[in-house]
């Protein structure tokens, strides 16, 4: 079954047109809708600023946030028009602190959402993981995270699955299937099986490569082994060496009370991926 109604975050940041065109893409190549939310956000006012702020001064950043928000939102109409795609658009107007939980809801109307990764030179990362956050553990639906540096210029239609047997992988595989049925190749890539053992059958990996043939899926299984790379690491190196354009997985981690927290391996992944990363808790 194809895609057929995508999310994406049209925020002000200077990598908004990386999320636009990947999803542009993607909804071309499956007849599918997609749905541009933008927010309008209020900002908390310092605490050691100590006055009150006048209204006109309120109402004026209210006016210009507006206005950036409108031109967001016309960009990608425009954008979506030339690429013949449908689409619909929504902006939010909300408390900074709500703007996760805002943007989760319309997530879970979607078959993804695209989102953009966090860039440590962003002086908004934060706000940018927190979106993260919210939609990876509270929509119930896949994510699919573009790279601060953009989508490889060289499309090789090769997808790595990384797979250790668990449900969250399961459940990023079965999100993903759509999208892999459009690669030329799928690897699932199975990193230091023995060390979940009781995860994996006979032959580790054979199996959900079996199922991802059966959906008409080209599907190799490679495993990889070291006591020196950590699990990230390896699966980074290896769609370098491999040249894969995209990376399915699942995601491991928690929230905290206004706190960034994702596991080891989804941490590392998220913070140095340099390919395009699909993933579901």
């Amino acid at each position: 079954m194809p895609y057929k109604d995508l999310l994406v975050y049209l925020g002000e940041d200077e990598h908004c047109e990386y999320r636009t065109e990947a999803v542009l893409a993607l909804a071309k190549r499956h007849n599918a809708c997609v749905k541009g939310v933008a927010f309008v956000l209020n900002w908390p006012t310092p605490g050691y600023v100590g006055v009150e702020i006048p209204v006109d001064f309120t109402k004026a950043n209210q006016e210009l946030a507006t206005k950036s928000a409108d031109e967001v939102i016309a960009k990608f109409k425009k954008a979506a028009d030339e690429a013949g795609v449908e689409c619909t658009c929504e902006f939010i107007r909300c408390d900074v602190s709500k703007a996760p939980a805002q943007l989760a809801f319309h997530a879970r109307h979607a078959d993804m959402t695209f989102l953009g990764q966090p860039d440590p030179d962003d002086e908004e990362s934060g706000f940018y993981e927190s979106l993260l956050d919210a939609v990876l553990f509270g929509s119930g639906r896949p994510v699919y995270a573009v790279p601060y540096i953009g989508r490889p210029h060289l499309k090789t239609r090769k997808a790595v699955v990384a797979w250790d047997g668990g449900k969250k992988a399961a459940r990023a595989i079965n999100d993903a299937i759509p999208l892999l049925k459009d690669r030329d190749e799928v690897i699932v890539l199975v990193v230091n099986p023995k060390k979940r053992i009781n995860a994996h059958g006979e032959n580790p990996g054979s199996d959900i490569a079996a199922h991802l043939q059966r959906h008409g899926i080209n599907t190799t299984v490679d495993i990889q082994t070291s006591d020196q790379l950590a699990p990230a690491t390896l699966i980074l190196n290896y769609l370098f060496e491999n040249s894969a354009d995209l990376l399915v997985m699942g995601a491991y981690g928690h929230s905290r009370l206004r706190e960034w927290a994702f596991g080891g391996v989804t941490d590392t992944i998220m913070h140095q991926m340099t390919v395009p990363v699909i993933m579901s808790e």
